[in-house]
């Protein structure tokens, strides 16, 4: 009786809540159970890694998509743009630096872990932000410009409707003129 309220009372001293063992289960049986759990656990992170690589994969096969889509149809305007959104997706993915940040008292002394990590995201972030609205901006800017160009060219196509048959004629015969001296004058530059 006493062997047993020591045995308890180092347990209590160790942890503030007391462990006994089951007793229902051999040696044996307990290493079996113990090695069960981490070949189980082993499978798990195992899953768990080849999910990452297939969520990092996955993003960065959107970041490509989304840029070459974006630099297509916008043309040079569109690169900031495209920069803007690897950046954000490239936050997206790294955003387990928010789960390695600990911090932690102890002793009175204040232990912080991951702190890099989470700068490094901090600053991206930002960086990301900043370029994102300057590249938004620089698209709507180029919007503004491709529609004053559409009002002006449709002006100009009215206008030329609004114009009588000959001098339509004329204009048209100047500018025919001009565009096969025109490639005239490349096709003559390529023979030299």
């Amino acid at each position: 009786m006493l062997q047993e309220f020591l045995e308890v009372e180092d347990t209590e001293t160790t942890s503030n809540y007391p462990t006994v063992e089951d007793t229902k289960f051999t040696p044996d049986e307990q290493e079996a159970i113990h090695n069960y759990k981490d070949n189980l656990n082993k499978k798990l992170n195992k899953n768990r890694s080849v999910l990452k690589g297939l969520e990092t994969a996955l993003w960065g096969i959107t970041s490509y998509s989304l840029s070459r889509w974006l630099i297509l149809t916008s043309g040079t305007q569109g690169i900031s743009l495209a920069i803007a959104a690897s950046f954000l997706i490239n936050n997206i993915v790294n955003r387990d630096c928010l789960d390695s940040f600990r911090f932690d008292r102890k002793e009175g002394q204040n232990e912080i872990e991951g702190m890099g990590k989470l700068v490094k995201f901090g600053f991206s972030t930002l960086v990301t932000a900043f370029v994102i609205w300057s590249a938004v901006g620089d698209f709507l800017h180029v919007v503004n410009n491709s529609e004053d160009t559409y009002d002006r060219l449709s002006k100009t196509v009215e206008d030329f409707n609004r114009l009588p048959s000959d001098q339509q004629n004329k204009i048209a015969m100047a500018s025919g003129l001009i565009a096969i001296a025109g490639l005239y004058v490349v096709i003559d530059s390529r023979r030299r």
